[in-house]
């Protein structure tokens, strides 16, 4: 094992450290209040891509390199539970645990790439995430997140699994995988919000995570480094009623895993994404919370580079997009 950072989407994080009388980035908790929410969302996603045959280093010309169109696009649906407790009037303690089906399709126009198309599914439990707050004063918090893996390397059940997928294609039978990463994870995030003389109302974040990395399956799981910020805007509309829009800056760095699309291991490039997310925020009876929202990203999918039949190729992909829409409903007690 060892220490290597792994991604954390701003808008998934957040979700774990607001609830109504903490609704913004940097709120937290009162001694002995409790939060509970759960939320259910769904996502499409498309981005363009070449595929090239042979990527050696000596294949300069196009022709020989054997370039091709190529693309993916996937989509899933997602429902997490989140509870958390303050501990203290400075500390809050929870956790969360999710259920996604995800659904990934790849095609390739010719018939060298066509042992990496094709459709698999990933569907299962996640791992279990304990979540930590700590205020630094009214409007601040430091938050992070331990992944605890409580599916082994080896589970294969259905609501418990992190075996990995195989694509279905002309050359192999697909078979679906689970949802657990099977590694530890951490990561944390600076937040705060803040009223302006003018009585604007502004939020912001820096955000980061690394994990523990190790085998799944016999293959090697690792994790790149990641970071981020995000700023964002509160709009009131009338009592109990409220806008949020925030902007989501994410860098991911170069790193090596294990692919299902490739079945073998794979140097991934740099990856980047802007999200920009749309939250309304309605208080009802007293305790409850309803918040549907819209994320809407652009995304730079990192370059796929790996080796078959001793031949190095890749997959270089362009700008692509994602569209996710969800409701959260929480309870502040």
């Amino acid at each position: 094992m060892w220490f290597r950072f792994v991604s954390i989407v701003l808008f998934s994080f957040s979700s774990l450290s607001f609830a109504a009388g903490q609704n913004y980035m940097g709120d937290t908790l009162a001694q002995g209040q409790q939060f509970a929410s759960t939320t259910v969302s769904m996502s499409d996603w498309y981005a363009g891509a070449d595929y090239v045959n042979d990527a050696t280093i000596g294949a300069i010309d196009d022709n020989e390199r054997g370039f091709s169109d190529a693309n993916k696009k996937g989509y899933d649906f997602q429902t997490v539970l989140t509870y958390m407790y303050g501990l203290t009037k400075d500390i809050s303690l929870g956790f969360k645990y999710g259920y996604t089906y995800q659904k990934d399709e790849t095609s390739i126009a010719s018939n060298e790439g066509a042992g990496f198309e094709g459709d698999w599914v990933t569907e299962g439990g996640s791992d279990l995430t304990i979540l930590g707050a700590y205020r630094l004063d009214e409007s601040s918090a430091v938050n992070v997140f331990l992944d605890l893996p409580v599916c082994s390397a080896s589970s294969i059940s259905s609501v418990c699994s992190t075996k990995l997928a195989t694509p279905d294609n002309s050359t192999q039978v697909g078979s679906s995988a689970g949802q657990g990463k099977g590694i530890y994870r951490l990561g944390g995030s600076m937040a705060a919000n803040w009223i302006t003389e003018m009585d604007t109302h502004w939020m912001g974040s820096l955000f980061t995570s690394m994990a523990i990395s190790d085998e799944v399956a016999g293959e090697k799981v690792t994790a790149p480094f990641t970071y981020g910020a995000s700023f964002g805007a509160i709009l009131p509309i009338k009592q109990n009623h409220a806008w949020t829009g925030s902007l989501t800056l994410s860098r991911m760095l170069e790193y090596s895993s294990y692919s299902p699309q490739a079945q073998g291991k794979v140097k991934y490039g740099d990856h980047s994404s802007l999200v920009i997310r749309a939250e309304y925020l309605w208080d009802f009876m007293a305790k409850l919370q309803l918040r549907p929202f819209v994320n809407l990203a652009m995304v730079q999918e990192p370059a796929m580079a790996f080796t078959s039949g001793g031949v190095r190729r890749s997959i270089e992909y362009t700008s692509g997009s994602k569209v996710t829409l969800g409701a959260e409903l929480r309870a502040t007690f």
